[in-house]
């Protein structure tokens, strides 16, 4: 069971008459980009893993030495990312998991902006959105939890003064959004008893998008700068982009 988003942002988007979609026709291409996902994750550590294992076979007549713990640690990594990804495989989406209908994603984000300022007084949020709309097939309220819990991800982060930068652009058919928390306040690098925080956990935001078809990614830098990525393919079905002229 998902938890629900902020029933106050959700209200701001629904629509008195949703336009009618082809639900058949977005699912496939929704699994379609979930699949190309999936293949791509999969090839990474399959490669690096035969690649160490080679390496060691060739000096298979030698001790295990530093190097060959650490191609072995490797592999071992690997192989673990590669049960998860089997894991992932058998959670495939399914009709019944998406209620589909037609949204604009940049809409959708502005909204929970709004809520989140509202919420947040002091909250140092620089927003830059590429104009016009990005409109996609999805389920939104699943689409405006995983936006809210990126974003409040990134507001905990930078609790200790850091600035919040927001960007989206759209690009072949997909829209990129990234969330960056920088360094300021206690969390400047000039602070040398500054302990940077730990990674706040988005699993539910991250398997939202998968079931999209999208694709999320959060790391942090030596630099201390917190950044998340987020890959979103835009559906757009001929039934709905004529009747959006």
């Amino acid at each position: 069971m998902w938890p629900r988003p902020d029933s106050e942002v959700l209200s701001l988007l629904e629509h008195s008459q949703k336009p009618a979609i082809d639900a058949h026709q977005a699912f496939e291409s929704i699994r379609h980009h979930w699949l190309a996902h999936i293949v791509h994750d999969l090839r990474g550590p399959l490669f690096a893993a035969r690649g160490y294992t080679k390496l060691l076979l060739e000096a298979r007549d030698e001790g295990v030495t530093v190097t060959q713990e650490r191609y072995l640690t490797t592999i071992l990594e690997n192989i673990t990312k590669l049960a998860g990804l089997v894991e992932t495989i058998q959670q495939a989406p399914a009709p019944s998991d998406l209620s589909l209908e037609r949204i604009d994603l940049n809409q959708l984000l502005q909204s929970v902006v709004n809520h989140l300022q509202e919420q947040n007084k002091t909250l140092q949020l620089g927003c830059h959105f590429f104009p016009g709309p990005a409109f996609t097939i999805g389920d939104r309220a699943k689409l405006m939890l995983s936006v809210q819990q990126l974003l409040g991800a990134a507001v905990d982060f930078s609790r200790f003064g850091g600035r919040i930068e927001l960007h989206t652009r759209s690009e072949d058919d997909e829209f990129t959004m990234r969330i960056s928390v920088l360094p300021g306040g206690s969390m400047s690098g000039t602070n040398p008893e500054f302990v940077p925080p730990a990674l706040p956990d988005v699993t539910i935001p991250c398997q939202i998008l998968r079931l999209h078809g999208g694709v999320a990614s959060a790391d942090c830098g030596h630099s201390g700068v917190y950044n998340v990525t987020v890959r979103l393919p835009l559906i757009i079905l001929e039934s709905t982009q004529a009747k959006g002229k």
